[in-house]
């Protein structure tokens, strides 16, 4: 089991992340942090944000249903 003890570095706590087994992280990887209730931390990879350099309408999708009778009691 891998262990690892946090540090204060100037207002910050810092944890050190060891490698193993040839696991290595990537130097600079931005994280979202997670405090669990139970005093887990959980790291997630921040992802970029897939929508930003999409051109308007690219992920626009036709109304298939328009032309379809009402039948009953639905809201429109």
């Amino acid at each position: 089991m891998l262990t690892t003890r946090t540090r204060k570095n100037g207002n910050s706590i810092v944890v050190t992340l060891p490698t193993t087994k040839g696991i290595k992280q990537e130097i600079d990887k931005e994280y979202i942090v997670v405090y669990g209730k139970d005093d887990t931390i959980t790291l997630i990879p921040k992802l970029e944000d897939p929508f930003a350099n999409a051109e308007s309408g690219a992920y626009y999708e036709e109304d298939v249903w328009k032309d379809m009778p009402v039948v009953g009691k639905e809201v429109l």
